[in-house]
């Protein structure tokens, strides 16, 4: 199996804001935060051991939906810092993690793990595959929630990026593969009109639905599917076997991530690395850190009544 990666050009081709959050998002190793995902949580005890705990649980949890064990082949589409790496290696399966941050590519290649810089809707330019399969299975794990904008919502392109996505999976995995992917989603259908959060933010009243939902496009960009949306347009090359409904465990998460930023405070680590950050990021790390403290709207959007929903999938490749 080759990876190989695409030049650094390439990141032209995914949205600015997506690429600009996980810069910034890099100074959260410093708060000791290794990983921007959910947890799987077995009680309301929320404190780091907690936190650790359920961290590995969800990774376990995925794996196992991909049916991972020694000689697996794992292709995980946004790697992060490459936690799920890590766990597919303890298992004895060859996996290969993609992403579009250089920060994490570099994280996960001095800890041992294979990851590569690309973006995944260009992992078959020109019908040329640039990750050799078939793979056994694939995780995406909070990655697909930045396959479409807002500017894509609102054009009506959604359906067709999502089944691009679906199609490409398709042709990585063997007959009879598993996809597992994590996503935010919309409660309701039409909950949200994209061109909402595409205007000034003094345009919403502050603390309502779209102003937040405004405030997260800006910080993290992406756009949330809607209920059955990716059912439908995976329909042609997967069937979904296995739906999980993690909202509450992705709300206790998100609390223990705000709590260990305000704890950071007092760590000067914590300042060397917004500083550093800041010097190149100086506009986006504010933007960033209105939305985790002061409007709390990545918080918001899992506290109850919870406006969005995240769902744990499992797909059979047909």
């Amino acid at each position: 199996m080759t990876v190989v990666a695409t030049p650094p050009t390439a990141r032209k081709g995914v949205a600015p804001a997506v690429c600009t959050c996980y810069d910034v998002l890099d100074a959260a190793l410093a708060t000791g935060v290794y990983d921007l995902t959910d947890g799987i949580y077995v009680d309301e005890r929320n404190d780091r051991a907690a936190y650790l705990a359920a961290q590995h649980r969800q990774a376990e949890y995925l794996l196992d939906e991909i049916r991972c064990g020694p000689g697996s082949r794992v292709l995980d589409v946004g790697c992060g810092y490459g936690r799920i790496l890590q766990h597919a290696a303890w298992r004895g399966a060859r996996a290969v993690g993609i992403t579009i941050s250089p920060p994490q590519v570099r994280y996960c290649r001095a800890r041992g793990l294979a990851a590569y810089e690309q973006d995944f809707g260009t992992i078959f330019p020109d019908g040329e595959p640039l990750a050799r399969g078939p793979f056994d299975g694939l995780v995406a794990n909070g990655s697909l929630e930045h396959f479409v904008q807002a500017e894509d919502a609102a054009a009506g392109r959604a359906d067709d990026i999502y089944a691009q996505m679906f199609a490409i999976c398709r042709r990585l995995l063997r007959p009879g593969g598993r996809l597992a992917t994590t996503a935010i989603h919309y409660r309701d259908a039409r909950q949200v009109n994209p061109a909402d959060l595409l205007v000034d933010l003094d345009t919403h009243p502050r603390g309502g639905q779209a102003y937040h939902f405004a405030v997260l496009h800006r910080s993290f960009g992406g756009w949330y599917p809607e209920p059955g949306q990716l059912e439908r347009c995976a329909a042609p090359h997967f069937e979904l076997i296995e739906e999980v409904d993690g909202t509450h465990d992705y709300h206790l998460t998100s609390e223990y991530w705000l709590r260990r930023l305000r704890w950071s405070a007092f760590d000067p680590r914590m300042w060397v690395a917004l500083a550093h950050v800041g010097r190149r990021r100086a506009r986006a790390l504010v933007r960033m850190m209105r939305c985790l403290l002061w409007d709390q709207s990545w918080a918001w959007q899992f506290r109850e009544p919870a406006p969005t929903r995240l769902l744990r999938q499992t797909w059979l490749a047909r």
